[in-house]
């Protein structure tokens, strides 16, 4: 009898909402394998503003391209305050109510936001399900790394309480960053170096990927059209995502500015969030005619046709501690399927940038430092900006989703 296994994402969503197939890869490659499949998400799409639970049913079961999800209702919610809190808990409650009324899995693959989850993790070890615990954000380190809470501030000693509870539970940990066993031994929770209650055997690496196929697909099948790219005389700089704090999009602004006067460089930013109508004022009243704030939000379909004709993609960060333990953003693996060089503010740890030269990333002391950076790939050869593009391109094959996916599969 084949095993069934559930993916437990609070924030993922049905394909015709989703821009991170991560997980959707998973359960793809997995019923391939001949497990059985059930995907947990939330009804409310806090990014999007949608509910897809209009009654008030508890649940709703449906089937979208072939995978299974089950779908929980949870409050809706603007921001990140109590409300937000509150729905993790929530989300993670009512899956396992759902657990207790039918037959339960084998495994429990659970991206998990600590530390308001761990009911989960204490559910599956009673039940002798097996856990595997993903991690795609260090929480509570974020909030400490970014100065938003002190780390002696007692709720964050109770996260990082928590947080070390439900790593220990876990008959598997995932990471997205490759820096995370640095991170447990850092904090003294490892058995190996400290005499901790974390196994490090136990710790797993398994970065986001892009599914090459479904890229090259998209290109084909939806371009993107806008006047702007179609000027080659033009150095395309593009950065897509959300603008906010912490993607410090001010600083790309003002490298934007020292290199007003080059009229063959035009940085193009796609996204929404925050900041956005801040920065735009300040562009507008700076007059940088170099810079250009296009829609808020654009269908994934045609994302690869418009990060294929950047000539540098961008990825821009304020700049933290937390981010020496790598990063796994889902849009440098799109970056790299573009096959475009990329620039970056900061240096994470395990960069692939610098590892693989890939363009530049740096801690740039100024805004100036960075516009000077922008500039040097702008004036690549033909031929250095083409082995670049190669480069680029051949490390997007090895973190192709087939590939990233069989590290899974080898631990089930």
């Amino acid at each position: 009898m084949a095993k069934t296994i559930w993916i437990v994402n609070k924030h993922m969503r049905p394909p015709e909402y989703e821009t991170h197939f991560r997980h959707i890869k998973y359960a793809q490659y997995l019923m391939e394998l001949g497990y059985d499949v059930k995907i947990f998400c939330s009804g409310f799409l806090h990014q999007l503003e949608v509910d897809l639970i209009k009654s008030n049913n508890e649940y709703l079961e449906e089937n979208f391209d072939g995978l299974n999800y089950v779908i929980v209702k949870t409050l809706s919610y603007k921001g990140n305050g109590l409300k937000r809190m509150y729905s993790l808990y929530q989300f993670t409650s009512k899956v396992i109510k759902f657990a207790k009324k039918t037959k339960k899995p084998d495994i429990i693959i659970h991206t998990s936001n600590t530390p308001f989850t761990n009911q989960l993790s204490s559910f599956a070890k009673k039940n002798n399900i097996k856990y595997i615990v993903e991690i795609l954000d260090l929480w509570p380190e974020s909030f400490v790394s970014f100065g938003l809470m002190g780390a002696k501030n007692p709720l964050i000693k109770i996260a990082y309480k928590m947080e070390k509870s439900l790593y220990t539970k876990a008959d598997n940990i995932v990471f997205s960053m490759e820096g995370g066993k640095d991170y447990i031994i850092e904090k003294k929770w490892d058995k190996q170096h400290n005499k901790g209650t974390i196994d490090l055997n136990k710790v797993l690496y398994i970065n986001n990927s892009v599914e090459l196929k479904d890229f090259d697909d998209n290109i084909n099948k939806n371009p993107f059209t806008d006047k702007d790219f179609d000027d080659d005389n033009i150095f395309k700089v593009l950065y897509i995502g959300s603008i906010s704090l912490a993607n410090d999009i001010l600083m790309l602004i003002e490298a934007a500015e020292y290199l007003k006067n080059k009229e063959n460089i035009k940085f193009y930013i796609y996204g929404n969030g925050s900041e956005r109508d801040k920065l735009e004022a300040y562009s507008n009243e700076k007059s940088l005619n170099n810079v250009v704030f296009k829609e808020k939000r654009i269908e994934y379909k045609f994302v690869p046709s418009l990060l294929s004709k950047s000539s540098i993609n961008i990825l821009n960060f304020k700049q933290a501690s937390i981010l020496k333990y790598g990063g796994s953003q889902g849009k440098l693996f799109n970056y790299l399927a573009s096959g475009k060089p990329l620039c970056s503010n900061v240096r994470m740890g395990y960069c692939l940038i610098n590892k693989h030269n890939l363009g530049i990333a740096k801690n740039f002391e100024t805004s100036k430092d960075y516009a000077e950076a922008i500039l040097s790939l702008s004036q690549l050869s033909q031929d250095e900006y083409k082995e670049m593009c190669k480069r680029v391109y051949d490390v997007a094959i090895e973190y192709d989703f087939k590939k990233q996916a069989q590290k899974l599969i080898n631990v089930l």
